[in-house]
């Protein structure tokens, strides 16, 4: 009897605690249609959005919110079939003023084909730590569908939001981007808000300032919860393929937002040399069969500040830079099995860049984790352990399919302590590259470092960077000075 009863517990245990809508799909169960919030938190208590689902996850009955971005309230039907669609209706009862949030849809609506409807909450003012926001389901067109789970621990007809502190910082998407320097051509760039903005408190007029090197329009085209677009357009002719232009935007602080990540965005249109894309040196150092293919080096640093130099041993992943097909640059990457070419991707002949293949993960770029204690790590607090477009490389002659010069390609990075405090290098350098054996590529470069607070100016730092294992220790250098760790 007891092995019978614990069998049937087990039994409804499983198909209580269904968070995604297997009940929905299900031709020959017994239980009632129900109707239930269905709100999933992941492990960091990040909520999951629909159509995102975990069977290893409940639902849970309140959420604290720390985020000025939409939140979004997943309401799932669970029904074995479903003939007509079935509207439902629900109340919102809070303490914050009416002019503070916006919910929708008024009515929620559900199918077979789609058994799931979010409510949305948009925020327009900032709230007081422990406000709240009381969800109630309250009616549904088709009476024979209950309001809430069988399942008394947790009903489902009702859903809290309390509201915790908002950290809210500001940054760009991107470091750098490159021009053609055709004149009227337009990039894009985003401010990103990474836990979302009060549209009256950021000051557009005020969150740039300038140094320009080129004459453009900057506009802004699009707008989200947790972004800013615009589009710069160029005014004038760059294309004189000797001449190097730019240009630097910076962020500004604004009151109530601070800046978390890229705080510069330069704009290039770099010098151009003829070159043969058949030569296609970068392919040499990235692998796109291996999403975790590691370049090798050694950094000559001190490495315990003892005042002694010697070769330090690194990896960083390294890959590809995506291109448009036209791009001059554009080599084919892959056609992706199919004759199609709107799915065919194409990489950059002459440039890779180092990025971890981790979701908000960093690598080491030129063994920079190893010039710091105390350093953040993840990609949200450093941003620059990516880099996008780290090395340029020049054959030759623009001929030589062995050897050439490279350059580290000029650009913003920024890094922070585990604090959240901010430091911005400024990167460049410059070297040589050479096939050493059928299998084996190297680089050797110096690499100049740039911010008046860690340096008091630029700090220079020796490199050799292989495509794989199996090179020889360098030699040793004499006289020449190498960076030693720095505690942020």
């Amino acid at each position: 009897m007891k092995a019978t009863k614990l069998l049937f517990l087990l039994a409804l245990a499983l198909i209580l605690g269904c968070t995604d809508d297997d009940l929905s799909n299900q031709q020959n169960q017994d239980l009632p249609a129900s109707l239930r919030f269905n709100f999933l938190v992941n492990n960091n208590q990040e909520p999951l959005e629909y159509p995102e689902v975990s069977g290893s996850f409940l639902p849970v009955a309140t959420y604290e919110n720390t985020s000025l971005r939409t939140l979004k309230i997943p309401v799932v039907l669970s029904a074995s079939e479903l003939k007509e669609t079935v509207t439902a209706t629900y109340s919102v009862n809070s303490d914050l003023p009416d002019t503070a949030y916006e919910v929708q849809p008024e009515e929620l609506q559900f199918t077979a084909a789609q058994p799931t409807d979010t409510i949305e909450v948009r925020f327009s003012q900032r709230w007081s730590i422990g406000e709240s926001l009381t969800f109630s389901l309250t009616g549904v067109s088709d009476p024979s569908i209950q309001l809430g789970a069988l399942n008394d621990a947790t009903v489902g007809d009702r859903f809290e939001v309390t509201l915790g502190a908002v950290n809210t910082t500001y940054q760009f998407n991107t470091s750098r981007i490159d021009l053609t320097g055709t004149l009227g051509e337009t990039v894009d760039f985003r401010v990103e808000f990474p836990n979302g903005y009060i549209e009256d408190e950021v000051d557009e007029a005020a969150l740039f300032s300038f140094l320009n090197g080129f004459d453009y329009t900057l506009e802004r085209t699009e707008q989200g919860t947790d972004f800013i677009q615009y589009s710069l357009t160029i005014n004038e002719d760059l294309s004189a393929s000797d001449v190097n232009f730019q240009t630097i935007i910076s962020l500004q602080e604004q009151a109530a937002y601070s800046i978390s990540g890229n705080a510069n965005l330069l704009v290039i249109k770099p010098i151009q040399t003829d070159r043969d894309r058949a030569t296609n040196p970068a392919s040499h150092f990235y692998d796109t069969s291996n999403q975790y293919y590691l370049v090798r080096g050694e950094n000559w640093m001190d490495h315990d500040n003892d005042g002694v130099c010697s070769w330090r041993a690194w990896t960083a992943f390294a890959v590809p830079v995506e291109v448009d097909a036209d791009h001059p640059n554009a080599i084919l990457g892959s056609d992706n099995g199919t004759a199609d070419p709107s799915d065919d991707i194409y990489y950059d002949a002459y440039r890779i860049g180092f990025r971890s293949p981790l979701a908000g993960r960093t690598t080491n770029p030129f063994n920079l984790q190893r010039w710091f204690d105390n350093e953040a790590t993840d990609a949200s607090a450093s941003p620059g352990f990516n880099i996008d477009a780290a090395i340029e490389f020049y054959p030759e002659n623009g001929t030589s399919t062995t050897q050439g010069s490279v350059a580290v390609i000029p650009q913003f990075l920024t890094i922070s302590n585990r604090d959240g405090e901010l430091f911005e290098l400024a990167i460049s350098g410059s070297g040589s590259y050479r096939q050493v054996s059928e299998d084996l590529w190297e680089m050797q470069l110096e690499l100049r470092v740039t911010n008046d607070a860690l340096y008091g100016g630029i700090i220079t730092s020796e490199y050799y960077i292989y495509s794989d294992r199996g090179y020889d220790d360098p030699a040793d250098l004499s006289g020449n000075s190498c960076v030693a760790e720095i505690t942020l």
